[in-house]
């Protein structure tokens, strides 16, 4: 690891305070549509997209990916989420919703395809350190659109694990952490977060966030990340 990357890892100061209750059953705490606005606008930068709009009682990106025109995000899936999908005639726009896979199912008509579950998560405080890499691994930092990227390698140079963390304001959004198959269960995904908590200490936040995948859930949970509610997504099939 480089010196720079590892001062980073070693900046972390040990407090977790459990600021957001977990999740209960199928209920998670009440969202409003701000917090899915801050979420949503780390997610765009993140990608070089323009900020979310308000947009029939929820919120839209116009992505403009060939797999992805548009995504809408919603709070719930009531009537301004069904409202929204009676409009949608066209292959690759995506609806999101702060609710379980089971209930945007139940929302929605048969052609809709209900993707796998992912969980919205939030973190307050600072991350324990886990301490350096693994012997063999080096990381470095860059800028992508709007994120700074965290990038670790193995000895041979290919990439092991990667993140990103797009601070604005007060909220930082963690991004498309992943460590690959052949390097997983040796600490790396632990530290890359901690690299990348330490960049958003350094822009002063006071909020986390980002959305897990059912495997990545379980990595956040003992860092001392809280799910406020699960996170489902629908799309019309490619025809």
């Amino acid at each position: 690891m480089n010196n720079h990357a590892h001062a980073l890892l070693e900046e972390l100061d040990l407090f977790c305070v459990d600021v957001y209750p977990p999740l209960t059953g199928k209920r998670a705490m009440a969202l409003d549509l701000r917090l899915l606005e801050r979420w949503l606008t780390g997610w765009s930068l993140a990608r070089g997209l323009p900020p979310p709009r308000h947009h029939g009682g929820g919120l839209v990106v116009d992505v403009g990916w060939p797999d992805q025109l548009r995504r809408h995000v919603f709070v719930d899936a009531g009537c301004a989420l069904r409202e929204c999908a009676a409009q949608i005639h066209a292959p690759c726009v995506y609806l999101k919703a702060a609710v379980d896979p089971d209930r945007l199912r139940l929302a929605l008509p048969a052609h809709w395809q209900i993707e796998a579950a992912r969980y919205l998560m939030a973190h307050r405080t600072a991350m324990r350190a886990p301490g350096a890499l693994p012997a063999g691994y080096q990381a470095s930092i860059g800028k992508e659109h709007g994120a700074c990227v965290i990038r670790v390698v193995d000895a041979a140079g290919q990439t092991a694990a990667i993140g990103r963390v797009v601070v604005h304001g007060t909220t930082a959004v963690f991004d498309r952490i992943e460590t690959f198959a052949p390097h997983q269960r040796q600490g790396l995904g632990s530290a890359l977060m901690a690299a990348l908590d330490a960049l958003a200490q350094q822009g002063g936040v006071s909020e986390r966030l980002l959305v897990a995948t059912e495997a990545g859930r379980s990595l956040y949970l003992a860092l001392g990340w809280r799910v406020l509610a699960p996170y489902s997504t629908a799309v019309l099939a490619t025809r």
